[in-house]
């Protein structure tokens, strides 16, 4: 009978989740999902029982992102396990994220399941057109994910999923604190007949935490959708826009670095079907600006001018997926074309095309590269067994079709206890930065080939009564591996498919979640460690980028709530990074240091109205996690939010 209810609500929850995509292994809950621990529904190629969860995925939900003292998708990112998040700027200035060991252009992000990996260059990923304020949850997928996703998720895959529009409600918030910083915003939910819709939009500011690094930023975002029977439709668009002051984000030779960043996004998802053969669809557009100037305030005459891009990502999606009584089969399709138009970057047009609001300013190079990814993948429910492999083709042009696949098995010995293990192989495309950046201390290389691997990975699992505990074991295998790298010090750099990485790595969590008990005085507690080694073949090159992982890191926390109404949580994360960087002035070679950052955040709820106060790196720890950018100090921000209607 269990068993029986299991399938019957996966059917069903299959059909009504609002039209965001998930991760095919993760918490994807709507109003008309019937929760049982013992499951997870997911829309994205597959429904999947989250007892038969074979991989590693972290899922951050509203409660605990509403704890975490961070104001933005990259300060939340920095608290879990197996992430690496090298702020530039913080706040959401800029960020590159990373998993397991992987690069910043090796992970993919998603924005409700659509794919928005910027090609200029991963250092843009997060751009994403919505407030932190419109995030319900994050999935985390550790490990590739290119027989799912496609290219860009090489080493795992990011989705973002923002709130719905159930009931009618008008929201806003404000905080404020040290370094002359803001934020504000609002949203408002209604309906339209049976058309339910969701506006939102925030403005945020600072003076800087050092010279040149104020920022603004502002953002726009809007949803729609209906169910009708069986069908459902999601319609969503958005604005970002960022300017900020770039110390030393490229060059610690040039600390007056300023940047201008744009990006507007539509998407357009329509799912149905009925018990025996469920299709979702997705179309979905993305635009982003870059304006980059080496020097904000005055250029020495050899200064050539700044560099202006403008990007472009289309995406056709398609899946198909037929459910059993033990089994699911998913297929699907996608057709994605992405270009550029830059002054810089690309192959010479004949014709150059002006930039928009500029002044005699013209896009000289442009490159379009399309791709077709096919998926095909089969779930199956035996007993305590869970077995799943599909495979990803995929065609990019100038290349022929490459077949990426894998398998997945889970074993359920005990009530809550679940052993798993998978194979995968994986690939990402050369971003245009990688193939046609060019500088007189940088050679572009137009011919770089995908990066491939192969990652093994092995776990065991608990989960039950809010505690949940795993600890897994991998190892990847990485062929024709990005570097700017060079054989001398007296050379420059060249983008090269340089070598081979062995990557290997271990991973140790424990949770305790009660936010359901009012009456509790502790509400949740979590430890968590990552461990990563990384070797190379090619050890005559010099390498820029590939080795700076995180050998260890450690993140821990608890909340507790106080008399008033007052929850308070602490976390306390400590972070070891392999690698050097040239230090300037003294131009010498230096290795990072480790260091352990501090962070306490109080909340106070009293009916619809929030108070929270955030003291982040409380003992004021100096320290740099890329390059010689100097990371803020202690910071205190305040700030409510309330909600009527």
């Amino acid at each position: 009978m269990k068993k029986f209810i299991v399938v019957c609500c996966l059917l069903k929850a299959g059909l009504n989740v609002n039209g965001n995509f998930s991760l095919p292994d993760t918490l994807f809950l709507s109003a008309d999902t019937v929760y049982i621990e013992e499951i997870v529904v997911s829309t994205h190629r597959a429904p999947a029982i989250y007892s038969g969860l074979s991989r590693s995925v972290t899922v951050l939900r509203e409660d605990e992102i509403k704890m975490l003292p961070a104001q933005s998708l990259q300060g939340v990112l920095g608290h879990v396990q197996g992430v690496d998040v090298r702020q530039r700027g913080p706040h959401g200035v800029q960020a590159d994220v990373s998993v397991r060991g992987g690069s910043f252009e090796q992970v993919a992000v998603l924005l409700n399941g659509m794919r928005i990996n910027d090609p200029q260059t991963g250092h843009h990923h997060l751009n994403i057109p919505a407030a932190f304020q419109d995030i319900e949850r994050i999935e985390i997928l550790k490990g590739p994910g290119s027989r799912i996703y496609g290219p860009n998720a090489y080493s795992g895959a990011i989705n973002i999923i923002t709130r719905g529009f159930d009931e009618p409600m008008v929201s806003g918030s404000f905080s404020g604190g040290e370094y002359g910083y803001f934020n504000t915003s609002a949203a408002f939910q209604f309906q339209t007949g049976s058309l339910g819709h969701r506006i939102s939009g925030s403005y945020g500011s600072s003076d800087g935490y050092t010279d040149n690094t104020d920022f603004n930023s502002s953002n726009l975002f809007y949803t729609a959708g209906f169910n009708k029977g069986n069908t459902s439709f999601d319609l969503q668009a958005g604005y970002n826009e960022k300017s900020f002051g770039a110390n030393s984000f490229y060059s610690a030779l040039y600390p007056d670095q300023y940047e201008e960043v744009k990006s507007t996004f539509t998407g357009l998802n329509i799912k149905g079907g009925g018990d025996r053969l469920r299709f979702s669809q997705s179309l979905y557009w993305r635009r982003h600006y870059d304006r980059f100037e080496l020097f904000r305030y005055e250029a020495p005459d050899w200064y050539g001018g700044h560099n202006f891009h403008m990007t472009d990502v289309v995406s056709l999606d398609a899946g198909l997926s037929i459910p059993r009584a033990k089994s699911i089969t998913a297929m699907g399709a996608e057709v994605r074309t992405e270009q550029i138009f830059s002054n810089v970057l690309g192959e010479k047009l004949d014709e150059p095309v002006p930039v928009k609001g500029e002044n005699e300013i013209f896009y000289e190079y442009f490159k379009r590269r399309n791709s077709v990814n096919l998926f095909a993948g089969h779930t199956a429910y035996i007993d305590n067994f869970v077995f799943s492999g599909g495979v990803m083709a995929n065609r990019t042009s100038g290349l022929s079709w490459k077949f990426f696949g894998g398998v997945d098995v889970s074993y359920a010995f005990t009530p809550g206890w679940r052993i798993f293990s998978s194979l995968n192989s994986s690939m990402r495309a050369p971003s245009f930065t990688e193939m046609y950046y060019e500088s007189p201390v940088h050679s572009a290389n137009p011919s770089l080939k995908p990066e491939e691997s192969l990652t093994a990975e092995t776990g065991l699992k608990y989960s039950s009564g809010g505690i949940y505990a795993n600890i897994t074991g991998f190892r990847r295998y990485g062929k024709n591996i990005i570097d700017w790298a060079r054989l001398d010090e007296t050379l420059t750099w060249e983008s090269k498919n340089v070598t081979q990485l062995d990557t290997w790595g271990a991973e140790l969590s424990f949770a305790w979640r009660n936010f359901s008990d009012p009456e509790s005085f502790f509400r949740s507690a979590d430890v968590s460690y990552a461990y990563l080694s990384v070797t190379r073949q090619s050890d005559e090159y010099i390498s820029a980028y590939i080795l700076d992982h995180l050998i260890h890191k450690v993140a821990t926390g608890i909340s507790h709530r106080m008399p008033g109404n007052i929850d308070v949580s602490w976390h306390l994360r400590y972070e070891e990074r392999a690698g050097t960087y040239t230090d300037f002035p003294s131009g010498d070679e230096k290795p990072y240091k480790p260091f352990w950052i501090t962070d306490v955040k109080a909340n106070y709820s009293t009916g619809n109205l929030t108070i929270f106060i955030e003291a982040s790196n409380i003992f004021n720890t100096k320290f740099s996690d890329i390059g010689n950018i100097p990371q803020p100090g202690r910071w205190l921000i305040s700030g409510l939010s309330v909600r009527f209607m």
